[in-house]
């Protein structure tokens, strides 16, 4: 008897999962920017990052994400109870990886509406969207300025050694999730992040036809099967990713990332930490909801 397959089926190839897409999209948002870098910040024209097109605003997901994320009882949220908890088990400014991070609102959010104050990174293999992130953060900078906030950084010059190292600091930079090794960039922290995000990268991944070579296997695989395993070396032990799909159903979600085994220089595996409760709709007589998040934590367990 076979043994049943490790993921699920796969997803048919689409335009969305390719990378000219993608920087057509962005460039499209770059010709219509509002405001130009040497434009100043009338006060009525303060940025608000709820404002920013996201992903899956249509079910209010980027609202219940922060919602969860700056919840009393998210061991990274500014506003967790540690009521009878260690305090040495979290990290007061932890730091955030933003994966496929678009126009970068998943971070201003954050840094911006939910108090987070670490180090905060957000990558993207389209040019395009880098440049719009970086053009969006300087005027998120300035604004939080004027509003007497010193504490808000950005750093753009992905050309510096040093560059996005500093605590509090905001960067977004070019990666590409499969060819490209994190850990070999000047922002890396050494152990990797306390939080990373992917709100619709592993959709957009998994409608890709591309295919990589599986050095363990010498077979050719489709990217998005090696997607979780990178993604399980980006989080730190202890650490957490959440992922929001409209692709893939929860439990889908679930079976990829529990699944990811790291063949590189990390050990440990995603566990289910919780997840993110939507409105429910029934068509055909199925139950569903119309995208699923699903927050995972990475062991620390050195025997897996």
């Amino acid at each position: 008897m076979p043994s049943p397959p490790s993921h699920p089926t796969h997803l048919d190839p689409s335009e969305l999962g390719t990378k000219e897409y993608w920087d057509k999209y962005y460039q499209n948002d770059l010709d219509n920017a509002d405001v130009d870098d040497e434009d100043e910040i009338e006060d009525d024209d303060q940025p608000d990052p709820s404002d920013l097109e996201s992903w899956f605003d249509d079910v209010g997901a980027p609202a219940k994400t922060l919602e969860f994320l700056t919840s009393e009882t998210f061991p990274l949220s500014p506003n967790y109870n540690h009521s009878g908890a260690d305090e040495t088990s979290r990290s007061h400014h932890p730091s955030v990886l933003d994966l496929g991070t678009g126009n970068g609102s998943a971070l201003f959010a954050l840094r911006f509406e939910g108090g987070y104050t670490g180090r905060m990174v957000g990558v993207d293999y389209s040019r395009q969207s880098v440049e719009l992130a970086r053009k969006l953060a300087r005027q998120y900078i300035s604004s939080s300025r004027s509003d007497g906030n010193v504490d808000a950084n950005v750093e753009s010059n992905s050309n510096s050694k040093t560059s996005g190292t500093g605590e509090g600091e905001m960067s977004f930079e070019i990666l590409d999730l499969i060819h490209d090794t994190p850990s070999e960039q000047n922002w890396w922290p050494e152990a990797g992040f306390d939080l990373v995000l992917d709100k619709g990268t592993f959709d957009a991944i998994s409608l890709s036809s591309a295919t990589v070579l599986d050095s363990a296997t010498d077979q050719e695989r489709r990217i998005c099967e090696m997607y979780p395993a990178k993604v399980l070396e980006m989080v730190r032990p202890e650490g957490f990713l959440l992922v929001t799909s409209c692709n893939w159903t929860e439990d889908e979600v679930v079976s990829w990332f529990t699944n990811a085994d790291s063949r590189g220089t990390t050990t440990g595996k995603f566990e289910v930490y919780d997840r993110i409760r939507y409105p429910v709709f029934e068509f055909g007589g199925q139950k569903g909801q119309g995208v699923a998040s699903v927050c995972f934590r990475k062991t620390a367990d050195e025997s897996q």
